[in-house]
């Protein structure tokens, strides 16, 4: 039987490999974006402030309680955005993980506060009825954590699009909230590239 630790360390691993990948797919850039993941009975374990997801590793991740308060011994500090994290976790019981990546095709239509058009089965399937949009705030604030949490009590929103600021998708674990992310995506750039092949 796998300890404490163990799963933690599994945790992490886990949340390394999507952040790199999340990267790697040009999903986010710079030091900018952050994923958690539940951790057990009333932890968080979320990338660090001021980590690249490009090349994380152990130190870039932070256990923190649901307060947002540092639960372990480290130098590293959480992500700014750990209010909004833990006001979703609070309110969503069914919800294992948390993403926000800053996405060019979403955060595009983010910035214009719009659903992109659901062209296809895949998005449809995922997406439809699914989504809210959250209007302009601080990053990192009450305010915008407010507004997250606001839309995520709806049981059925799955996604919400951050004005001027990316996505949020949410899932029963790390990699169905990452495809799901990946999923919005794809909508929003099928969107564009279907009216641009109208002109």
């Amino acid at each position: 039987m796998p300890g404490e630790g163990d799963i933690l360390q599994a945790l992490r691993e886990r949340l390394i490999g999507v952040c790199r990948e999340a990267y790697a797919l040009g999903l986010t850039l710079g030091t900018s974006g952050n994923i958690s993941v539940r951790a057990g009975s009333g932890k968080i374990l979320i990338k660090a402030t001021g980590a690249s997801m490009g090349n994380m590793t152990e130190k870039d991740t932070v256990l923190v309680d649901m307060d947002g308060n540092i639960a372990e011994e480290t130098a590293a500090r959480p992500s700014t955005e750990v209010l909004f994290h833990a006001a979703i976790y609070g309110v969503r019981e069914d919800v294992g993980a948390v993403v926000h990546l800053h996405p060019p095709y979403t955060t595009a239509f983010a910035h214009l506060q719009a659903f992109p058009p659901l062209l296809t089965a895949t998005s449809r399937a995922y997406l439809k009825d699914k989504m809210a949009l959250i209007p302009k705030a601080p990053a990192g604030s009450a305010e915008l954590a407010s507004l997250i949490e606001s839309a995520f009590r709806s049981p059925d929103i799955m996604a919400a699009l951050l004005a001027d600021h990316g996505n949020v998708t949410v899932g029963s674990d790390l990699y169905s909230a990452f495809y799901l992310a990946q999923y919005l995506e794809d909508a929003c750039r099928m969107a564009v590239i279907v009216q641009q092949l109208k002109k």
